[in-house]
């Protein structure tokens, strides 16, 4: 009821080439244009990352000691070739099986990785960097599509939708980067037959679990709210269903590997078989606001 119904989601995304430096709106500056801010999450699944592909960094914020003066300077010098904002910016090497939380107003190109989202139910966005490689020719139109119309040239306003502090934290990568916590005893929850981990946490707008049933072994897992989930390895059983990560998924075939599970179901508890012998049965699980048992950061 505080948030009025299913307010979250989650994706992924799976690029060739790295996606401009860009930044989500926040709810304030989102108003502006009738929409809500964007919050996000990134988890990169080691299911579907066992190769780098082209390009496995991300650039995030600013290096301390950028000026909005230099920033400004990279806007106004767009339709000219590279604006050079990535010369401002830090990279940083993306790990498989852990991820980055990546709150409005924070400037980012995600680089190749697959990349498990978790996100608030908006797209509001601005990119800000006007060449990716030699390759991708950004327009403006991008930079302004969640602006007033009479801002597209008000590179003050513009400036303002910068969390400005948060990009030139010197502690970025200590305050931003996220490694799984477990969800219990890890100690308990081998010896009856799974891991869980929490792998996007402390935003109040959504939170997300790895979940691994071992070979062979049924368990019983319940949580305090409800959740859409995905399986990224092996197949099973959950609950009454049939569940499977498929391997090739031809257009119009329906696959079993997504469902979601109510409040009653999750509190009550969810039968799992893993129906390998041999094979780890993973599953991603995203919740909305308010799940009580999330972690903080740090």
């Amino acid at each position: 009821s505080k948030y009025g119904g299913w307010v979250m989601y989650s994706k992924f995304f799976d690029n060739m080439y790295p996606l401009p430096h860009h930044l989500h709106q926040s709810d304030e500056m989102a108003a502006n244009v009738g929409k809500l801010g964007k919050p996000e999450a990134y988890f990169f699944p080691a299911q579907y990352n066992f190769a780098l592909d082209t390009y496995p960094y991300t650039f995030f914020g600013f290096e301390p000691g950028t000026t909005k003066d230099q920033v400004v300077d990279c806007l106004k010098h767009w339709g000219e070739g590279d604006n050079h904002i990535l010369a401002l910016s830090k990279a940083y090497r993306l790990t498989p099986g852990t991820g980055w939380d990546v709150p409005p107003g924070i400037l980012h190109a995600p680089g190749t990785f697959c990349t498990y989202e978790p996100q608030r139910a908006s797209d509001v966005s601005s990119m800000w960097q006007s060449l990716v490689g030699d390759y991708q020719v950004v327009s403006w139109d991008l930079v302004v599509k969640d602006v007033p119309t009479d801002k597209h040239h008000d590179f003050d306003y513009l400036m303002a939708m910068l969390d400005w502090d948060a990009n030139l934290d010197p502690e970025f990568g200590k305050n931003h980067f996220t490694v799984p916590k477990p969800a219990g005893d890890p100690a308990h929850m081998q010896e009856a037959g799974y891991q869980e981990n929490w792998i996007t946490y402390g935003s109040e707008w959504y939170s997300a679990k790895e979940l691994t049933v071992l070979p062979g072994r049924t368990v019983t897992i319940t949580d305090p709210a409800a959740y859409g989930l995905i399986c990224v390895q092996g197949y099973g059983r959950f609950g009454a269903h049939s569940i499977s990560s498929p391997s090739l998924i031809r257009y119009g075939e329906l696959t079993e590997d997504e469902m979601f599970v109510t409040y009653d179901a999750a509190t009550a508890g969810v039968q799992i078989t893993n129906g390998s012998s041999t094979e780890p049965l993973v599953i991603l699980k995203h919740f909305n606001p308010g799940n009580p048992q999330m972690p903080r950061r740090n």
